[in-house]
């Protein structure tokens, strides 16, 4: 009976200490663009916040079928003087104690293959998914294209 108190003891440490570690990455800031009726992709933003102590590795991006056939992270790099956007492929590392910004200009989630305009006022749901496994759940703000300061939503993990 004993062995059986510390084994269900040790499970439930070791079932918080694992909860807890997916719950260190919080969003903030999070906003689609608003975009015209006939437009087939769109952007999110955001800025991702890692308050634990380990580093962490956002690896992909959904949203419902309903919004766009598919999210991808992106990043914006200078080739040949011509900006091009790329797909991140490996994933993108948030430092311990760090934060890492999805901005126009550098890393962004785009939204591809969208069924309709994305128009202020709505949201759009979006899953990020880290090497961990957590998974964070939030519904983004979509707004129209200059970003209103003083627009803040904190989101953590499951």
């Amino acid at each position: 009976m004993q062995f059986f108190k510390k084994l269900v003891l040790l499970s439930g440490l070791l079932v918080s200490s694992v909860s807890a570690a997916w719950a260190e990455v919080e969003v903030a800031d999070a906003y689609a663009r608003a975009t015209f009726s006939m437009a087939k992709t769109g952007a999110v933003y955001l800025t991702l916040v890692n308050r634990g102590g380990q580093e962490q590795t956002l690896i992909s991006v959904s949203t419902s079928l309903d919004v766009a056939s598919d999210a991808q992270i992106h990043t914006t790099e200078m080739d040949n003087d011509m900006m091009k956007m790329r797909q991140v492929r490996d994933g993108v590392l948030i430092p311990a104690g760090g934060t890492l910004d999805f901005s126009p200009g550098g890393y962004h989630i785009m939204l591809i293959g969208l069924k309709k305009a994305l128009e202020p006022g709505h949201t759009v749901p979006l899953t990020l998914t880290f090497v961990s496994g957590q998974q964070i759940h939030l519904d983004v703000s979509i707004l129209t294209v200059d970003k209103p300061a003083g627009h803040h939503h904190h989101h953590s993990g499951d």
